[in-house]
């Protein structure tokens, strides 16, 4: 099985994917009253034709360790996705790749707790990994029914799976 080591997660190296904000210790731009301060527009993310956004909770175990099985995209939309309560690892390919050529570009990045990533569309994504603890519970933003009208996946065969090294 071929093995890839976890990236830092720093602008420069995801900006091919998306970005990111710290949503627990904002910076920037900030205004408000006395007491209260109010950081707009910290992620934008994409919804493409869509008119709602969706709000979604996917909870992982750490049983499920950290081999990545299989790999999706939403070619119209982008996603949103932050972890709530641990660190997690996650993994990306950039959008315009075909499965499975997309197999020899994966990256994998730590991304702290309440840190929103914001995923262009059509970049290969999939569920996220524990770091620590037993399970995380991860928030994504999507169009509404964007899993059922978006979504390209690929269950990898055994023989292209891909382990991400701590």
């Amino acid at each position: 099985m071929r093995q890839i080591e976890v990236k830092p997660l720093t602008l420069e190296n995801f900006k091919k994917y998306g970005s990111f904000s710290n949503m627990e210790n904002p910076n920037g731009v900030g205004g408000g009253i006395p007491g209260m301060t109010f950081y707009p527009d910290m992620e934008v993310l994409e919804l493409g034709t869509a008119h709602m956004a969706s709000f979604s909770i996917t909870q992982v175990k750490k049983a499920l360790g950290t081999t990545i099985i299989a790999l999706e995209q939403h070619a119209h939309c982008g996603e949103a996705s932050m972890s709530l309560d641990g660190d997690m690892l996650v993994y990306f390919a950039p959008a315009g790749l075909t499965y499975p050529a997309v197999l020899d570009q994966v990256e994998a990045f730590l991304v702290p707790k309440n840190v929103m990533l914001t995923i262009r569309p059509g970049v290969w994504h999939c569920m996220p990994f524990v770091v620590s603890g037993e399970e995380i519970h991860i928030l994504n933003v999507l169009p509404e029914r964007t899993y059922a009208n978006d979504c390209t996946m690929h269950v990898l065969k055994e023989e292209e799976r891909i382990e991400i090294k701590l």
